[in-house]
């Protein structure tokens, strides 16, 4: 029902905001997919691969409707931080999808709601959803080959075997990576699976064998990914000799230990919440013990100012040389009564991160990415892990593997074909 009514006089009100130039639209991709995005339909299903601008569309959309009130999902906190940053409109109020479902006094009618990431949904909780919200607008927007829902959802793949044409757009301009073309090359064909992948990989050298070459960094902004925390390739073993051979004094604190230098991940925590996310990338800049407290300055992956920083419990210090923000924090050695967890400032905020696994990466850009598959994991890679792994780089991927498991793995992997799926649903509504 939704699908086959839009709104009234939505191309004129289009026409009109788009001309006034409020808020610039970044390409005429996205120029043609709003012209008409509701015009003959109450809901879009918008799809498109790793770096294509799908929060982007998502901000330009948010701004064509600025003064109605908006609902944003997402099933992951990464996802949800993800959004409050790439949405700058007024009305806007950004939650988890178990949130969403789980709080009873959290409101339900809204103008428009967006779900992002929806492969991530599972069924259940996307059924859910849409018995518990009422709203006039219904904006999905997701990467059918990232990873997908932990629980089972193939919804958002089946959806536009369902829906109109109107209501189906596909991103397809790359803007992550726009000045390497061999990387968007890769993605496109393993998308696909087309024959010429392996022949491909090797060409632009982006397969190595594994060696001590996954332990010499390529630059300072880089990641190893693994599926796997055990082994000589796993992430607690290179976390460790990563942090050994930097050259920096260790500092112990507790049972861990840490060295200026170091990459760090922000976990979820409510200390420094909203403005420090969880996920947020940074690195070691400073590090000063005390007696019952350890003091660390991180350069974080942005820049924020003052304002913003206002009423949080660390200092705002002079930018690094980068041109990248820097803040000074306090940890203490014994939580205080009447803190909790989530924001007891006892707690350190971050985990080291030389290597992570696929999965917590997922959202993640980096300029380098090294990725380690063994032949104790290999049968794990499904297409949506290696695809996920592969976009996670702006310039720079290596694939640490041996010939036999690189030809087992892109042997075996195969997109998800729902041609099934979608006809046995047809076969069941009819």
């Amino acid at each position: 029902e939704l699908s086959s009514t839009g709104i009234q006089n939505y191309s004129s009100y289009f026409n009109e905001w788009i001309s006034s130039d409020q808020h610039p639209v970044d390409s005429d991709e996205k120029k043609a997919a709003l012209q008409n995005m509701f015009e003959n339909s109450s809901v879009a299903l918008i799809y498109g691969s790793a770096g294509t601008g799908k929060s982007t569309l998502i901000n330009h959309i948010s701004h064509l409707f600025s003064d109605l009130e908006k609902l944003y999902l997402a099933n992951t906190n990464p996802a949800v931080d993800n959004l409050k940053r790439r949405v700058d409109a007024s009305e806007c109020t950004f939650m988890t999808t178990t949130k969403f479902l789980k709080n009873h006094f959290i409101r339900t009618k809204w103008d428009l709601l967006f779900i992002d990431e929806c492969s991530t949904v599972n069924n259940r909780d996307m059924r859910e959803i849409l018995d518990r919200a009422e709203f006039g607008l219904l904006i999905l927007v997701g990467d059918i080959y990232q990873i997908e829902a932990i629980r089972f959802g193939n919804w958002f793949s089946a959806a536009r075997g369902f829906l109109p044409a109107n209501s189906i757009y596909e991103l397809i301009t790359p803007y992550r990576s726009k000045n390497n073309k061999d990387l968007q090359i890769l993605w496109d064909r393993v998308r696909h699976m087309d024959d010429t992948i392996i022949e491909f990989i090797a060409r632009q050298g982006y397969s190595v064998s594994l060696d001590s070459s996954i332990f010499n960094p390529a630059e300072n902004d880089e990641i190893i990914l693994c599926l796997n925390y055990d082994g000589l390739y796993g992430i607690n073993n290179i976390n460790r000799f990563l942090q050994e051979s930097n050259p920096n004094p260790p500092v112990s604190w507790g049972l861990q230990i840490y060295k200026v230098g170091d990459p760090v991940l922000f976990n979820e925590s409510d200390r420094f919440a909203p403005l420090i996310y969880n996920n947020m990338k940074g690195w070691i800049v400073g590090i000063e013990v005390f007696a019952n407290q350890i003091h660390f300055d991180i350069e974080l992956d942005r820049v924020i100012n003052g304002l913003e920083a206002r009423g949080y419990d660390f200092e705002l210090l002079p930018n690094s040389q980068n041109g990248r923000s820097v803040i000074r924090f306090i940890v203490n050695k014994h939580k205080s009564t009447d803190e909790d967890d989530a924001s007891s400032s006892a707690v350190v905020p971050f985990q080291v991160s030389y290597a992570v696994s696929i999965h917590k990466a997922q959202g993640l850009e980096y300029n380098s990415v090294k990725i380690v598959i063994t032949d104790e994991i290999d049968d794990l890679i499904t297409h949506d892990i290696f695809y996920t792994a592969i976009t996670r780089t702006r310039d720079k991927l290596k694939i640490y593997w041996t010939p036999e498991v690189e030809q087992r793995v892109l042997s075996r992997i195969k997109p998800k074909n729902n041609t099934k799926d979608v006809a046995l649903l047809r076969l069941a509504g009819s």
